[in-house]
């Protein structure tokens, strides 16, 4: 980080502030890191070579952002409702005696 003097006092620089001052730095010196990347590259530099390779593989397999709140809540609601029309068609293919009959007709006599 660099120092700035105010009033006698270092002051240092937030780390938001020296992401800030880099993106602007390398934004203005892009075009001159480059060629020189380049010029590297060509004359044979293993770390310049390799670094280029990597620079040209795609990065991202997946998805780029996380599931919010509300997504995740959505899914889980349609997951159990996909359980419970399971849980229907599971009750309905065994018969009556899941069903909740009258339970006077399962033991044979009617109260």
């Amino acid at each position: 980080m660099t120092e700035e003097l105010v009033e006698g006092k270092a002051k240092y620089m937030r780390p938001s502030e020296c992401r800030n001052r880099m993106r602007r730095t390398l934004a203005k010196e892009f075009d001159a890191i480059i060629d020189g990347f380049v010029k590297a590259a060509k004359k044979g530099s293993c770390p310049h070579v390799k670094l280029a390779t990597e620079l040209l593989k795609p990065i991202r397999t997946g998805p780029s952002r996380k599931k919010g709140t509300a997504t995740k809540y959505l899914e889980m609601l349609e997951r159990e409702e996909r359980e419970t029309e399971q849980l229907k068609k599971k009750q309905l293919a065994a018969g009556p005696e899941l069903q909740g009959g009258d339970c006077g007709e399962v033991f044979g006599t009617r109260f």
